[in-house]
């Protein structure tokens, strides 16, 4: 194995020139095809990889006898891989889980915690430094890109609102700087875009003011509608979007009803807003009741998703795991689930990977929530993201395990519209070494706190935060949740 202090020493950066030798780079994170053929039974490629004012010039398949004169660091088979991109995450309500624990951890009291935390946000800096210590976490790890959710946007009041648009706007630039794109959904209860046409367009008009934000909603469970009702409400979404030049990405069809199935309402929406004009990106995020569908609606969905390009569809592993098919879901968010029965799950609330990738939509993963109401635990870390989603996929046989790397890199990075994600000439040397795995095998055995971080050619030396930097944001403040409150997606409170 590769000393780690030995990497960080090599990649300390200057002017001049150095070969990482032999490091193992997954096959999905590879741009040239012909180093593709070279790939072992679990999807990896042992390569020389050249490193120069901060890019990458040059990859190669691993030359035992290399050039003389150049600096080089034999990395001894530490698998490489480009810096990671988190597509879905949850930025304004995370790390507060210990002040609003979920009493049955379904969706229902999860919306139930958060009308019952969301007035803490706007007190100094709650939202702030909960957001920064996730964005410290994401440094640490590996991630150059993050895409958060901007809870509270949809709020009533004025001053939540402007405080989640000041809060991200302030922690985009300051992030910028340390090399980490970030990006913010502005959401809505999908109905309010059609039935209160003037918050929605006070809302869409919001997000368009300010850079990186792009249009979201959060779909509910549509079998309750009236028959055309989902439909007015997504063309009223796509009419703003169009009418601002915003992409737009969605949370649909996260639930476990098997009469839900938004996505193919959405098929069609998206099919009148593009041949209307509408030509931006759409992220469709959880989509797991369309795992529950018959497998003619499955194709027939899959099918019509693959021509409505750029379609991107982000699963979410850790928080559907441990949302669906749980006790304590009740319509309308989903079909019921006895709160007080002991029942063990019987399905693992993931969507349809391998069908959507054949059909040659992009699909990826992300961290969704951490510390939060919807899930209590993670750490904003890609790999264990990635880990997750090829463990309850099956991916590793899918053909191999590094066929999926691009979940978290590549694949990821299309869905946020930031390009790269690929050990490549040209690419910015943005990548995250392995000292202590030369296989998937072992990458995916253990945990790597000993990964090396490269930015720009450089390694850097991050520390974690600690939890207690948040003690006083939760010591203490811990509330008894009313799960009898009929609260709608979005945590929006019914009428």
């Amino acid at each position: 194995m590769l000393p780690r202090q030995a990497a960080i020493d090599a990649l300390k950066g200057g002017d001049g020139t150095l070969v990482l030798r032999r490091v193992t780079v997954p096959v999905a994170c590879l741009a040239d095809e012909s180093l593709k053929a070279a790939a072992d039974a679990e999807g990896a490629v042992s390569c020389d990889v050249t490193i120069s004012s901060g890019k990458i010039t040059d990859v190669s398949i691993h030359d035992p006898e290399p050039l003389p004169g150049l600096g080089r660091l034999d990395a001894r088979g530490s698998m490489l891989w480009p810096a990671f991109v988190d597509a879905h995450t949850h930025l304004c309500k995370t790390h507060a889980v210990p002040r609003c624990r979920n009493p049955s951890g379904s969706i229902n009291d999860a919306l139930a915690c958060e009308v019952t935390d969301q007035p803490r946000w706007i007190e100094p800096r709650d939202v702030e430094r909960r957001m920064d210590f996730a964005l410290r976490s994401c440094l640490h790890h590996g991630t150059r890109a993050v895409r958060t959710h901007l809870d509270g946007t949809n709020a009533p009041e004025e001053a939540l609102r402007d405080r989640i648009y000041q809060v991200f706007d302030a922690k985009r630039a300051e992030y910028a700087t340390k090399g980490i794109v970030l990006q913010g959904v502005a959401n809505l209860y999908l109905p309010l875009y059609a039935d209160l046409p003037e918050m929605a367009a006070r809302h869409a008009k919001d997000a368009a003011s300010h850079p990186g934000v792009v249009l979201g909603a959060y779909c509910g469970d549509v079998s309750h509608g009236e028959p055309g009702d989902t439909d007015r409400h997504l063309d009223a979404l796509f009419a703003l979007a169009h009418q601002h030049g915003l992409d737009v990405d969605l949370h649909i069809d996260e639930n476990n009803n098997p009469e839900c199935c938004g996505v193919k309402i959405l098929c069609g929406a998206l099919e009148r807003a593009r041949a209307g004009g509408y030509s931006g990106s759409v992220v469709l995020g959880h989509v797991t009741s369309l795992a529950l569908q018959t497998p003619a609606t499955q194709k027939e969905v899959v099918e019509r998703l693959a021509v409505l390009a750029p379609v991107h569809v982000v699963c979410n592993p850790f928080t559907n795991l441990g949302l669906q098919d749980r006790r304590g879901t009740e319509p309308p968010i989903g079909k019921l689930v006895p709160r007080d029965e002991p029942r063990t799950p019987t399905w693992r609330g993931l969507t349809l990977l391998q069908e959507l990738r054949a059909a040659n939509v992009p699909v990826a993963a992300a961290s969704d929530n951490v510390r939060d109401w919807w899930h209590p635990y993670g750490d904003y870390d890609p790999l264990q993201v990635w880990r997750e989603a090829v463990a309850m996929g099956h991916l590793d046989t899918a053909p191999h395990e590094g066929d999926w790397a691009d979940l978290v890199t590549g694949s990821a990075a299309g869905a946020m519209g930031v390009g790269g994600g690929f050990i490549a000439a040209g690419e910015p040397a943005d990548l995250v070494m392995f000292p202590g795995a030369r296989k998937f095998s072992e990458l995916l055995a253990r945990p790597h706190g000993d990964r090396v971080v490269v930015r720009a050619g450089v390694a850097t030396t991050t520390a974690l935060p600690e939890f207690s930097e948040l003690d006083d944001l939760v010591d203490g403040r811990a509330v008894v949740i009313d799960t009898a409150q009929d609260i709608l997606r979005g945590a929006t409170k019914k009428d």
